[in-house]
């Protein structure tokens, strides 16, 4: 199976008539597609006879962007959200516990199967969206977003547990505008940072299972296959701040997302927001990607956190438009993300090591 051919998971292979593990199993091909920081896939699912388990893979944790694992947990909250959305839309219905073991804080969420349930119209539309989202980070159409799709969107993400608010008056679009060019030239002047960002850069025609391709940072082929060089090399944040104050201006719809507290539990409910809001946005034609620098640098998130009518601890910055359709991103095996459990206790004893490594650096900084 090559980076690609994830995506070609067919409905109607579901083993209708197969045990709850071969249902999960399959279920799990669409929880990978979810979007995630980086494209980093930073998910495991631990397969048992009646549930699967969603596990933080804290080895591809980007330590420089996400020290405490943030957004490494609203991507894995995303991929929940996805697999719910497969359960229910091929007939299912599925029960979540989320962080079901205190002891055990890696153990994110166990879904279990707990039944059937008839798919509604709205069900089967989410469901499909599944294999038609991507991020888009081109420029967005001027056409406004209609008022029953910012409704809708808002609702998924109120309805997961999380609050979306639109960004819509003039000064508060530009308020946030500086504060994603100051994020982005913070964070390139940052050699680590750099240095972290090139390893996730993928050429146009890469072959991997992972990571960003180097076009959505405006480097086209060849000098694509440079692209990770550059990065690492040289300070771009000016020209990233530039065009990422043209992609704000030009986008018709700003979501921020926001949680009432700020723990591992709200990041990964604000993961499934975004996950449902995502495939809603898909199911009304709509683009979504990402500006999310300024809840990587705190004092900046602080600043966002003031911004007229966003309440609570800002999570996300979600743009939304219409904009061409733009190619898939390539994902990790399925077989490479579900485990058993001689495989779980070898990957928890390095999930370990990093993990202590990576929470040292960050109480340093």
């Amino acid at each position: 199976m090559n980076e690609f051919e994830n995506w070609d998971v067919k409905a109607s292979d579901f083993p209708t008539k197969g045990t709850d593990a071969e249902k999960l199993r399959f279920l799990v091909r669409y929880a990978i597609l979810a979007p995630s920081s980086h494209n980093s896939q930073p998910w495991l699912f631990h397969l048992h006879d009646d549930h699967v388990d969603l596990v933080a893979d804290r080895r591809r944790a980007l330590p420089e962007v996400d020290p405490f694992d943030r957004e490494l947990i609203i991507s894995c909250g995303a991929a929940l959200a996805f697999l719910q959305v497969a359960a229910i839309g091929l007939g299912c219905k599925p029960a979540v516990r989320r962080f079901p073991a205190e002891d055990k804080e890696d153990l994110l969420a166990s879904l279990q199967l707990s039944g059937l349930r008839e798919a509604s119209a709205q069900d089967v539309d989410l469901f499909r969206a599944i294999l038609n989202r991507r991020t888009c980070r081109q420029a967005f159409g001027p056409k406004p977003i209609a008022a029953d799709a910012r409704n809708a969107l808002q609702a998924a993400a109120e309805k997961a547990g999380a609050r979306a608010t639109w960004i819509d008056d003039s000064n508060d679009r530009s308020q946030l505008a500086e504060l994603i060019m100051t994020a982005d030239r913070q964070q390139f002047e940052n050699r680590a940072f750099r240095g972290e960002l090139a390893t996730w850069i993928r050429p146009s025609a890469a072959s991997a299972a992972d990571g960003m391709p180097a076009p959505a940072f405006g480097i086209e082929f060849p000098a694509s296959y440079v692209a990770p060089l550059m990065i690492r090399t040289f300070d771009l944040g000016s020209g990233r701040a530039a065009r990422d104050e043209e992609l704000l201006k030009g986008s018709p719809g700003i979501l921020v997302f926001t949680t009432p507290l700020d723990e591992p539990y709200d990041w990964l409910v604000c993961g499934e927001a975004l996950g449902i809001v995502v495939l809603t946005a898909e199911a009304f034609g709509l683009n979504a990607s990402y500006l999310n620098q300024p809840c990587e640098v705190p004092e900046l998130r602080t600043r966002l956190g003031l911004i007229d009518d966003v309440s609570g601890n800002p999570q996300l910055v979600l743009r939304l438009g219409y904009g061409t359709r733009v190619q898939r991103t390539p994902r990790r095996p399925v077989e490479e993300v579900i485990v058993d459990r001689v495989r779980a206790r070898k990957i928890s004893g390095e999930r370990a090591r990093r993990g202590g490594a990576a929470k040292a650096k960050a109480k340093r900084k």
